[in-house]
């Protein structure tokens, strides 16, 4: 049998008990679920690649060469927040504005300016992180330094395909903006995976380090950027290339301030426990959080895509003051997200185990980490796209007060547990920060903005 985009809507929203209200809901439902799953799809795709990536480095690299890939990797997301300068956020929304005011001119300048002030960033970033590491590591550990100083190529790379990311998305090009990162890229990576094992294993008998895994990592990323360039300019409006670029570099300055604060924070809470784990444990135990960690972040994939889909939405009714369909919105994507989520969290909280022991016998050691990791992740599914209503609503500066207030809390708790209970106490310090920074948030969406933002919604929401 087959089906249109419309009968699978209806199909999803009546599974995640919504109703419709008129012929604007209707098409409001579709435009989401629409592009909620195109990035479902691609998310459920990059995070396909992401298992293949994770098996194949753990077995041909081991515990500690994966622990040490694991390790550079945490350092280059956390380095390109900051790169970024919040510009990537800011830009969902400020080209989506300029898009429905036709402000082409501004919207050539603030492409360029996030463009040339990401790269300055970046690169300088990128230098000074070289040097640090030189300092503090020398030559006492070749193949961390050398996995570091190749990591950092990336950096400059990733910054500014956020912003090239972020500039389609404000173009209501979800789905192309997000194929270089989470479709190409990957399939890149493990193609070079795959011949450098040949390479490597049946020609000159060697087996492939940790720098040459980051190595390759750097070029799937520069093929990445390089065509989502060229989409970006082939999805530009015509105008936009034409006029002349107009600048309001101070109030893009200080929009982005926040922006940023909030994105680095974010960053710290998503990567402070491999990182202090790093500075604490030996990297095999590293690598074996790592993959714990990574099988707990599949169950928040809908979570994501939904997210990406939803924020403009926010925004322009938030702008209306049409409260009422907010609320169903954020309702609607909150009972999506745990109708998809709850099961692969009870998959992995069930078969943990069987699901460790794919990348070899030595992460099975990662079972309970992986199951507090679970427990926390379902909590966070359950309130829904929480943090985003402040966000998208200008409330960003109670959003840095809960993320920085959830990363203090974090770093403390892994400081303390993990020397004790090592990947466990990681866990434990980790979900700890989730199901608080989950509560305050939701707390925060209510008190100011008189929104439920949890699966459960308003009491009243349906119609008399």
């Amino acid at each position: 049998m087959k089906y249109s985009l419309s009968s699978v809507a209806a199909r999803i929203t009546r599974l995640a008990g919504i109703d419709t209200y008129d012929e604007a809901d209707t098409r409001l439902s579709r435009l989401l679920i629409k592009g909620s799953a195109g990035t479902f799809a691609l998310k459920v795709i990059s995070t396909g690649f992401a298992f293949v990536i994770s098996l194949l480095l753990a077995r041909l690299l081991g515990a500690k060469g994966y622990g040490i890939y694991a390790y550079v990797m945490v350092w280059v997301n956390l380095l390109a927040v900051p790169s970024a300068l919040g510009l990537d956020r800011l830009l969902v929304r400020e080209v989506a504005v300029c898009q429905t005011q036709s402000a082409w001119g501004l919207m050539k300048g603030l492409l360029r300016r996030a463009n040339q002030t990401v790269l300055v960033v970046s690169l300088g970033l990128a230098l000074l992180a070289a040097l640090i590491a030189w300092n503090l590591v020398g030559s006492s550990n070749s193949q961390m330094l050398f996995s570091f100083w190749t990591a950092l190529i990336m950096l400059p790379l990733v910054s500014l395909s956020s912003v090239r990311q972020a500039a389609l998305r404000g173009l209501n090009r979800v789905v192309i903006g997000q194929l270089p990162e989470m479709f190409l890229q990957p399939m890149v990576f493990i193609s070079l995976i795959i011949a450098s094992y040949f390479v490597f294993g049946k020609f000159i008998e060697k087996s492939l380090t940790a720098p040459w895994a980051v190595g390759m990592n750097v070029l799937a990323t520069g093929v990445a950027l390089i065509i989502g360039t060229i989409l970006l300019h082939r999805n530009l409006p015509q105008t936009v290339k034409e006029t002349s670029p107009v600048y309001k570099s101070s109030i893009w300055a200080r929009s982005a301030l926040h922006m940023i604060l909030i994105a680095c924070l974010q960053v710290i809470n998503a990567r402070a426990d491999i990182a202090i784990l790093g500075a604490m444990k030996k990297a095999e135990v590293v690598g074996i959080y790592a993959v714990a960690a990574k099988g707990a972040e599949l169950i928040t994939f809908i979570l994501f895509a939904i997210n990406i889909v939803i924020a403009p939405t926010i925004a322009s009714l938030y702008a209306a003051g049409d409260m009422k369909k907010l609320q169903r919105v954020i309702t609607q994507s909150a009972r999506i997200i745990l109708l998809f989520s709850l099961p692969i969290g009870i998959g992995l909280i069930i078969f943990s185990h069987w699901f460790l022991l794919l990348f070899g016998k030595d992460f099975i050691q990662g079972e309970t980490a992986l199951i507090i990791l679970s427990i926390a992740q379902l909590f966070s599914a359950s309130m829904g796209s929480v943090g985003l209503p402040l966000v998208m609503t200008g409330y960003e500066y109670i959003t840095v007060m809960i993320a920085g207030s959830g990363a203090v809390l974090n770093i403390f708790l892994n400081i303390i547990l993990i020397p004790e209970w090592g990947a466990e106490g990681a866990a434990i310090a980790t979900s700890s920060s989730i199901i608080i920074r989950n509560i305050l948030s939701a707390i925060w969406v209510y008190k100011r903005l008189g929104i439920h933002s949890t699966a459960l919604g308003r009491i009243s929401l349906r119609r008399n």
